[in-house]
């Protein structure tokens, strides 16, 4: 009933029920304590348990955050905690869903095409140092010691998330997942279990079509990259719901902190729980 109202409803109204929100956020937000950069840097390691040489793949919304300083310090707080042996990975995805990036035939540009996963994220591909896959709708960008190794054959995943991808190669490298400003409704790397597990999944969750989508390199040269594209009328799941019920909060746990929302997750140690799960015949589309 709720996607057939959206469905009908006018384009102008979601318009000012969506600026309506975003005030009433903005409202909510500034009657936080602020957060200073030391208590940012604090949460980071004692809360989400970042230490130096982490690969830490980093999920943000910067905007629910209430920063008593700049929010383009936050990567430069990420790099010094990582240091020099570690890793950042950011999601960098375009603007519309995946199905209808593909569909409308749109051109990826591993240089120019903006994130629009956050300011953070944006940040990250713009920085001196960041490598970017090279995938049409679930790119990423890395800073770091893995960079390269982790970004350079994501062009080669007709599924996103596949062993090819940056996301299954943060997994192999034990990396960490965080979020900053977010609960694990945003987790991306979960969908790892999804793409190496399709034949056991309730249902197939992406689209029969296999796009050919135009994406520009580094050298500005046009290749052909081959991807399947989520079916988002199925892709309806509460992930926070599912990891409080069914993964040990000692892997993977959501954390509130004076209102301001983050999340901690060893990544191998949560998509092995989750493929074991789905072994048994739960998924997270059972929730």
């Amino acid at each position: 009933m709720i996607e057939f109202i959206k469905k009908i409803v006018p384009d102008s109204v979601k318009k000012q029920v969506n600026h309506y929100k975003k005030e009433q956020l903005k409202k909510e937000i500034n009657k936080l304590p602020k957060l200073s950069k030391d208590g940012l840097s604090t949460i980071i390691t004692d809360k989400l348990k970042v230490n130096s040489g982490d690969v830490c793949f980093v999920h943000s919304s910067l905007d629910r955050l209430n920063l008593d300083f700049s929010s383009f310090q936050v990567l430069d707080i990420l790099l010094e905690i990582v240091g020099s042996e570690g890793t950042l990975i950011f999601p960098t995805y375009p603007k519309l869903t995946s199905y209808k990036f593909l569909k409308a035939g749109e051109v990826f540009d591993i240089k120019r095409t903006p994130s629009y996963m956050g300011i953070l994220s944006e940040l990250a591909r713009r920085h001196s140092k960041a490598k970017r896959s090279l995938h049409p709708t679930k790119s990423v960008a890395a800073i770091g010691k893995y960079a390269e190794e982790i970004t350079n054959s994501h062009q080669n995943s007709i599924y996103p998330y596949d062993k090819e991808s940056p996301y299954y190669k943060a997994y192999q490298l034990n990396a960490k997942a965080i979020g900053i400003g977010i609960k694990t409704t945003f987790f991306s790397a979960v969908h790892i279990v999804d793409d190496l597990n399709l034949v056991k999944l309730p249902f197939n969750p992406y689209k029969q079509e296999l796009f050919e989508a135009v994406c520009k390199n580094l050298n500005k040269e046009e290749i052909i990259v081959k991807s399947y594209a989520h079916d988002m009328d199925k892709m309806h799941f509460n992930l926070v719901k599912f990891f409080e019920s069914q993964i040990d909060n000692s892997i993977c746990e959501d954390i509130d902190i004076q209102g301001m929302k983050f999340f901690r997750a060893d990544l191998k140690k949560t998509i092995d729980e989750m493929t074991k799960l789905l072994d048994k015949g739960i998924s997270i589309y059972r929730f």
